[in-house]
């Protein structure tokens, strides 16, 4: 487990922990800088103002060590990869039976298609309808539709990322499941390119693929290439099977759900001892 499933996860994950969903959490010391910024008129100012920073100060990598800290210490903001199933879970875990559906800034500040993708969970709801009336798209959707809308997102090969609102003694509160490519979401984006750990940590899990059955598989180009956003999948065309190079795997399971055969699984990033610190 990573250093937050140690701290928060009272012996499970961080976010199958319920001490975490306490709706009294979000709003106190430590925690509400991100909540008042996520679900309040700050959100896109935030959200718009550091896209536009990132792109100004990432390219010189000299402000890496600066951003994770901005990051950590003055958003108290984090995020983390999750599969498909774990997302569920935490859909059945969250308070009350009101998520919201709201739009992506950085789709909107990058210019590319505009779909809702953030869907925030209830002690944020009636704030961010109170406080962001301008945003007359934004839908409240029940827990079922949510967990629909989780499988669509997955099916759509988008990866589901949990964000807190910030980390302190008392809990580690998950507030939105953000659904995110490389190409157009920043903090995967800076991750991926930047090696900023903080913009967005590696889940829990790596995927593995049995050669017998993925040689049983696909015929030509692969199914599982085009969903890995991570760059974490190689294929021999003269053997016709999928590998996984497990220290760019992300664990977020999309080239699972496509596998005609089952050949690929997740298993436990922490069965690799190269991999245990590696998030």
């Amino acid at each position: 487990m990573c250093r937050y499933c140690t701290e928060y996860g009272n012996g499970t994950k961080w976010y199958l922990n319920p001490d975490n969903y306490r709706p009294e959490l979000f709003q106190a010391p430590g925690h509400n800088t991100a909540y008042d910024m996520l679900s309040g008129v700050y959100k896109n100012s935030f959200e718009v103002g550091a896209t536009a920073d990132s792109e100004d100060t990432l390219p010189d990598y000299n402000f890496g060590g600066a951003f994770n800290i901005a990051l950590e210490k003055i958003t108290q903001h984090q995020g983390q990869v999750l599969p498909l199933e774990d997302a569920l879970r935490v859909i059945d875990m969250t308070p009350g039976d009101r998520f919201l559906l709201m739009h992506c800034a950085c789709r909107r500040h990058f210019g590319h298609k505009d779909v809702f993708s953030c869907l925030f969970f209830d002690p944020v709801v009636d704030r961010a309808l109170e406080q962001r009336p301008w945003e007359t798209d934004s839908r409240v959707i029940t827990r079922e539709e949510a967990k629909e809308f989780e499988k669509e997102m997955d099916r759509l090969g988008l990866v589901h990322s949990l964000w807190d609102s910030g980390v302190d003694s008392d809990g580690k509160p998950p507030i939105v499941m953000c659904h995110c490519l490389e190409t157009d979401c920043m903090p995967t984006r800076i991750r991926a390119h930047f090696g900023i750990v903080n913009a967005q940590r590696k889940g829990e899990y790596v995927s593995v693929v049995d050669r017998k059955k993925c040689a049983e598989g696909c015929t030509k180009m692969p199914l599982c290439l085009p969903r890995c956003p991570f760059g974490a999948l190689r294929y021999s065309p003269l053997d016709m099977i999928a590998s996984v190079n497990i220290s760019r795997c992300f664990g977020c399971g999309l080239c699972r759900t496509v596998c005609p055969t089952g050949a690929v699984r997740l298993v436990d990033r922490t069965t690799y001892p190269a991999l245990v610190d590696e998030w």
